[in-house]
């Protein structure tokens, strides 16, 4: 019986399986900090609305000038637009 109770205990361990979801032109899947597809209006991981996280030379990479309060970070193979000051993702482009 102890036996039984021990393998129920650990079942809650054992890794999931998920599937990722395909990526299009508007959205980008954050693997290394999420497992979700973000699309323009969701909410960014935190650590993207730090300035340590912009890109400084947006201009040469092609990217529009950010809007006030916001600023490019890369996420995989897309930049992403966010604002600063609540994480919403405004805009998604492909790197180049």
């Amino acid at each position: 019986m102890k036996l039984h109770y021990l393998l129920l205990a650990a079942l809650p361990c054992l890794p999931m399986v998920a599937t990722a979801a395909t990526s299009t032109d508007d959205s980008v899947q954050n693997s290394a900090t999420h497992n979700r597809e973000l699309k323009e209006g969701d909410k960014a991981p935190d650590q993207y609305k730090r300035d340590e996280a912009a890109i400084k030379d947006w201009k040469a990479k092609g990217l529009p000038a950010p809007e006030k309060e916001s600023h490019w970070v890369r996420m995989g193979d897309r930049y992403v637009l966010v604002q600063t000051t609540n994480g919403v993702v405004l805009a998604i482009q492909h790197v180049k």
